[in-house]
């Protein structure tokens, strides 16, 4: 699964490694992209998928993070639940439903259970800390999209160590998704957790403005959560601009990519890690997992 040529310019030099995570009984595994061994150690990025599970795209994300001079660890926390070859849209309307039921049934029982989606994150985050060419010296960062900016904004109520995280077009509320009904998924009761934040982690939301799941009721909601809880936060608002804006329409159609929006939330993203990690200078690397140009 780990990128080729046809998207990325060959460079043998980048350290390439899957991850195996074995949790709860269960069988995980997660692919790592690093710069260079000569590069010495370099600060962790989690990447977090969206509904539909570890694929293509969430490891071409994790080889711009090491593009970039991060270490980058794409994660699965859905295991067996979804197969691989079932996360992926289909025009076919048979494996579309199954495509769907699979990916969204994952979803649900994660997010409407908080203990068990925070400890597989921080497993995740242990296993990534132990990686060789991981420093050590410095929390890492954890970047999702969809269901994966609602993963990193548990991790924060988690108190996971972590210096930033950044959501693009995710839920503000765990469990509050209310898009599975549209396939028939029932929504089991919510098992909570109580919140110990990292107070210390810097929380930045990429979000589309026309986005039909963030209504300003969630917005609020947040802004206050996090005020309440001393956690610093950015939002970041994209006009006329939906959800998935930051997935390629290579994913289907969950991936409503635009172009402009795209570009910029990955600036801000950009600019964030400069401020958490001062001691990398990045490379330059002209498109992201997506394609989109980014000018220097």
């Amino acid at each position: 699964m780990f990128p080729s040529a046809e998207f990325w310019p060959q460079d043998d030099s980048l350290q390439r490694f899957q991850v195996p995570l074995h949790f709860q009984g269960k069988d995980y595994l997660g692919y790592l992209v690093a710069p260079p061994a000569s590069a010495g150690p370099r600060p962790l990025v989690l990447e977090i998928h969206n509904y539909a599970g570890l694929k293509f795209f969430d490891v071409h994300q994790a080889e711009h993070l090491a593009r970039l001079g991060y270490v980058g660890l794409a994660i699965d926390v859905y295991g067996d639940k979804v197969a691989p070859e079932e996360r992926l849209w289909s025009d076919d309307q048979t494996k579309l439903r199954t495509h769907l039921n699979r990916t969204f049934s994952a979803m649900v029982s994660l997010d409407h259970d908080y203990g068990f989606f925070r400890d597989i994150l921080k497993a995740w985050l242990d296993i990534g800390m132990k990686q060789p060419c991981v420093d050590t010296s410095v929390s890492a960062a954890a970047i999702g999209y969809c269901f994966g900016g609602v993963a990193v904004l548990e991790a924060v109520r988690g108190g996971l160590d972590l210096s930033a995280v950044v959501s693009f077009h995710g839920l503000l509320q765990t469990g509050e998704d209310g898009s599975p009904a549209s396939v028939g998924i029932t929504r089991p009761p919510i098992k909570a957790r109580g919140n110990t934040y990292n107070t210390k982690t810097i929380v930045q939301i990429e979000n589309g403005a026309d986005d039909h799941l963030v209504k300003t009721a969630n917005r609020e909601r947040f802004c206050t959560e996090m005020d309440n809880a001393g956690v610093s936060w950015i939002f970041h608002d994209y006009a006329k601009t939906p959800h998935g804006f930051a997935l390629p329409a290579t994913l289907g159609p969950p991936g409503h990519l635009h172009e402009a929006s795209d570009r910029r939330s990955t600036i801000a993203m950009l600019n964030l890690f400069r401020e958490v990690f001062p001691n990398v200078i990045q490379s330059r690397v002209d498109r992201n997992a997506a394609g989109t140009m980014i000018p220097n």
